[in-house]
């Protein structure tokens, strides 16, 4: 049997141009979130300096400023971050660069991160290696984990129309990250925010929605994530050498 071909758009189209107001809400709705997971895994203590690879409008940055955990927040994206930006500190800093070589020193940045990016990228073992080759201590990755048994050919049509050209469950993305030579020192399941479920669909449907997936994930994260598609987040060591 031949499978049916998908529908493949212009490869990250959807984040091209000016966002709507709602796009621009939805984002840093995310990003806090996103700031939650990566504190929840990040060894507590003040660091110089941060870097998110992919970082879109910088609303993750921006929202990760506020915790006043690093002095300085770099950003960089293939799409022109300043672009869509709203409200950016003055110790956040958002450029452009090529996708494939980060404009950056090696072992020059405390902690790396890129969250919600890995899935978007045509080579991310690539990308990962040039993470490792600039981060000093720390690097997290989280993506979502679309692949389960609930998955539906709608649901990956949907996912491609959005960008998402990998797709990972969380035993595919470990291999990714040890294949690519990163040291994973913890990983963890994440569910989206009440704020975030609210997004879409009524109070009820939402609190009912997260309820359900929060049990399950209480219960049994192995088969939560067999069921339901959940962010996952990795932390891991930079490496000693380069």
């Amino acid at each position: 049997m031949i499978l049916k071909p998908f529908e493949i758009i212009g490869h990250n189209s959807h984040y091209e141009g000016t966002y709507s107001d709602e796009q621009k809400q939805w984002k840093k709705l995310c990003a806090v979130e996103k700031v939650r997971n990566l504190c929840s895994l990040l060894p507590a203590q003040k660091y110089e300096g941060v870097l998110e690879v992919g970082c879109g409008t910088g609303a993750v940055l921006i929202e990760l400023a506020k915790r006043n955990i690093f002095t300085f927040h770099h950003g960089i994206d293939v799409i022109d971050p300043n672009e869509n930006a709203e409200d950016v500190p003055t110790n956040v800093n958002m450029s452009m660069y090529n996708g494939c070589d980060l404009p950056f020193q090696s072992k020059s940045v405390d902690v790396v991160y890129a969250s919600h990016v890995i899935e978007h990228v045509m080579e991310p073992r690539q990308l990962l290696a040039e993470i490792a080759r600039v981060a000093k201590s720390w690097i997290y990755i989280e993506v979502p984990c679309e692949l389960h048994a609930r998955t539906s050919r709608k649901g990956l049509q949907s996912s491609l129309n959005i960008g998402h050209i990998n797709c990972y469950s969380p035993a595919s993305f470990m291999i990714l990250l040890q294949s690519a030579g990163l040291d994973v020192v913890e990983m963890e399941v994440f569910d989206h925010d009440f704020a975030v479920h609210r997004f879409f669909t009524s109070p009820a449907k939402a609190t009912a929605k997260m309820a359900l997936r929060r049990a399950l994930i209480n219960i049994n994260r192995n088969l939560a994530t067999k069921v339901f598609t959940y962010h996952c987040g990795a932390l891991c060591r930079a490496p000693l050498e380069i």
